[in-house]
């Protein structure tokens, strides 16, 4: 019975693949076909990102209130893992700047010491593995269309804010007590400013300007790791004249802990909200960057097929106690940079950091702590990006108010929090737009010809009205047609009222009830309603809803493509037949462009 059981929720999850189009393990195919001229160009665009990507593991290890084996794992073994399922190279995975602080702000606003967070981290990575392989399943790839760029800006440059004040305090030698916010971070850092030490002053300033000038003078090498390296040499004659400094903790291999996944139903539960924040935000990073390369390479990237393997990467780093792995920006512009040409590079990449990490690791304990807050704060300094603010704020209203109202709420609350309200508040803007019809009133001119009207000051008393819908008619939008619709038919003279609906989308049910109360008050005024210009989507709706039948089949008209107005000609031809009228010329006006003069 359970090898039966076993065997269908494979079956299932098969089946659950092939409808997403996802493969289960994409390197497997790439390795069926690989050349030793791809084994080359990968191995050299391997090795370069590995350089990169040591120092950004201790770093963004540092950034998330972690040790440094947390990232270098992350940045080893995310990395192997991610690409043998998502089989991109133009994605490589691993911890990055703004997911990283969102780990630490995440797991302080749940309340974790220092202590606790180590053991919550593999639970808490776990948990957004999960998430996103869930997302991956269920083509939730879409929904990133809708996350507005000036969200995601506007998250970068407050989790930068929050980077630059939180490793203040390691620059000038001294820890604060943890902080859930930028503001409550910088009250701490300035009230504490007299614990300042220079020698840890002095080390960063020489660690920055080491920076700089590897950045100058030699800018293909990697700056990062020469930087630490000098630094580390620098902090030995510091030692040697007695100035004391902070150092990273050290590494060794019995500080992995494999399978420490705690699963307790209340950490889950306050974990919840930050670990799918997490979750959400690697997949945006991710599917940024690659569809960006992906436009510079002339390639095509299944984001579905990326988040499930950023998911299983993630579930790997759980199991050895890694941080969680997202799409770096960094890393993944440099190895397309570097010639890779299959997912394997990024492999070989995460395959050299692991090593570096299990043979020279125990170096790591010899960097001094200020050194490293140089970097991390020139990496962070680097996020804010002007162009980007620039145009999130002068292209239109709604871009600013969602930037500046997310960018207020990342350095008020939490950055999970402001994810949040970002997203509602570019949502509910896009709502309100879209959400908005536009309801056209067309009369009889005294020439006889059918216009719209501009001026409500100079409407008549026609027999006949047309309303023209044009728009979203959905649940968001409905109750401002209704209003719209029954303003405008409140003349006590109209008899007729044409609602054209050529160009409505999206009905809804909750549109058909409109419609039908809006044919309640026409009926109950003696005004008769009939719909033309009506698609096939209209067509369906009035049928499965009834309205098709309480409408009265005479008073509905299909649209004519090859002719835009034969629908509204035929309608006013019925409605001429229920006022009695005889035939009449008519022209049809759109705005000011006329359509079709027809005789009727």
């Amino acid at each position: 019975m359970f090898l039966t059981s076993l065997e269908k929720a494979f079956r299932g999850l098969g089946n659950a693949f092939r409808l997403r189009k996802l493969e289960l393990l994409p390197l497997r195919r790439i390795l069926r076909a690989y050349t030793r001229e791809q084994a080359r160009a990968d191995l050299r665009a391997g090795f370069n990102v590995a350089l990169v990507g040591f120092p950004q593991g201790i770093a963004f290890a540092l950034i998330a209130g972690l040790h440094p084996q947390h990232g270098l794992l992350s940045v080893g073994l995310g990395a192997i893992v991610s690409a043998a399922f998502s089989g991109s190279r133009l994605v490589v995975m691993g911890p990055g700047n703004s997911t990283a602080i969102l780990l630490f702000s995440g797991m302080v606003a749940a309340g974790l010491s220092e202590e606790q967070r180590i053991f919550a981290l593999p639970l808490f990575i776990f948990m957004v593995g999960c998430f996103q392989i869930i997302g991956a399943l269920a083509n939730l790839s879409l929904v990133l269309n809708y996350v507005s760029r000036s969200v995601v800006t506007a998250y970068i440059t407050a989790a930068a804010a929050l980077i630059v004040v939180n490793q203040s305090q390691n620059l000038l030698g001294f820890s604060l007590e943890e902080g859930t916010t930028f503001f409550t971070i910088l009250g701490g850092t300035l009230a504490n400013l007299d614990q300042t030490r220079l020698p840890e002053i002095i080390m960063g300033a020489v660690a920055l300007v080491t920076l700089l000038a590897f950045r100058r003078f030699v800018p293909k090498l990697p700056d990062a790791a020469l930087t630490l390296i000098v630094t580390s040499l620098i902090a030995l004659y510091f030692s040697w004249v007695g100035w004391d400094l902070r150092y990273l903790t050290g590494f060794s291999l019995d500080a992995i802990e494999y399978f420490a996944i705690p699963f307790d139903l209340d950490l889950v539960a306050r974990l919840a909200a930050p670990a799918f924040a997490v979750a959400f935000l690697g997949v945006v990073e991710g599917a940024s960057v690659g569809r960006s390369l992906a436009s510079r390479s002339g390639e095509r990237i299944n984001v579905n097929q990326v988040m499930f393997g950023m998911g299983m990467g993630n579930l790997a780093n759980s199991l050895v106690g890694g941080m969680d792995a997202s799409g770096s920006i960094t890393r993944s512009a440099l190895n397309w940079a570097s010639g890779a040409r299959t997912a394997v590079s990024v492999v070989i990449s995460g395959g050299f950091c692991l090593v570096l990490l299990f043979t020279v690791g125990f170096l790591i304990s010899y960097i001094p702590m200020a050194a490293l807050a140089a970097v991390v704060l020139a990496v962070a300094f680097s996020l804010f990006n002007r162009h980007q603010i620039r145009v999130s704020i002068r292209t239109t209203n709604a871009d600013a108010v969602v930037f500046v109202i997310t960018l207020l709420s990342g350095l008020l609350f939490t950055l999970d929090t402001a994810i949040y309200i970002g997203v509602f508040t570019s949502v509910i803007l896009f709502l309100r737009k879209v959400g908005s019809p536009e309801l056209i009133e067309y009369e009889f001119t005294p020439e006889g010809q059918l216009a719209a009207i501009d001026d409500p000051e100079r409407k008549k008393a026609p027999g006949i009205s047309i309303l023209h819908a044009e728009g979203d008619l959905f649940f968001g939008s409905t109750e401002l047609f209704v209003e719209q619709a029954v303003n405008a038919t409140l003349d006590p003279n109209l008899k007729i009222v044409i609602l054209r609906l050529k160009n409505a989308r999206h009905l809804d049910a909750t549109c058909a009830l409109a419609i039908e109360e809006l044919l309640h008050v026409l009926q109950a005024n003696g005004c008769k309603l009939l719909v033309s210009g009506a698609h096939r989507e209209v067509y369906r709706v009035f049928r499965n809803s009834g309205l098709l039948e309480k409408l009265g089949r005479d008073n509905f008209f299909m649209d004519k493509p090859s002719n835009p107005t034969f629908s509204t000609r035929n309608a006013l031809r019925r409605a001429q037949e229920l006022l009695g009228q005889r035939d009449a010329d008519i022209t049809i006006f759109v705005g000011k462009r006329k359509e079709e003069k027809k005789s009727t």
